[in-house]
């Protein structure tokens, strides 16, 4: 007999990733205001951010990962916005580059309207 600690897992899967934008658009600007001084966000942080985005949200919706993997790759793509918020731009690039490990997404023949 399984017994489940969660009712609905999959309703819990599909809160990970807004949950984690959330987390990252609260702690940012946090971040800046705390430390009393303009902080600059390189443009080649910013291109690898907008594709890394569109990479975990396409297979949060293809559900091609488990949500475990796709967590962790939101938490890398904080930490290269930290690190690249810091000014160690080359440092932030390469963690951003390990999230396209992902893969391509499968088909989004799975996701319901």
């Amino acid at each position: 007999m399984i017994v489940r600690t969660f009712a609905c897992p999959k309703i819990l899967e599909r809160h990970v990733l807004p949950t984690l934008a959330l987390v990252a658009s609260l702690a940012v600007p946090t971040f800046a205001f705390a430390q009393g001084q303009t902080v600059l966000f390189a443009r080649e942080c910013a291109l690898k951010e907008t594709a890394v985005i569109t990479l975990i949200e396409d297979h949060g919706a293809a559900e091609d990962l488990p949500a475990d993997r796709l967590s962790e790759a939101g938490l890398t793509m904080l930490r290269a916005r930290s690190t690249c918020y810091e000014g160690r731009v080359g440092e932030a690039l390469a963690l951003y580059e390990s999230i396209f490990d992902l893969g391509p997404v499968a088909s989004l023949s799975r996701q319901r309207p």
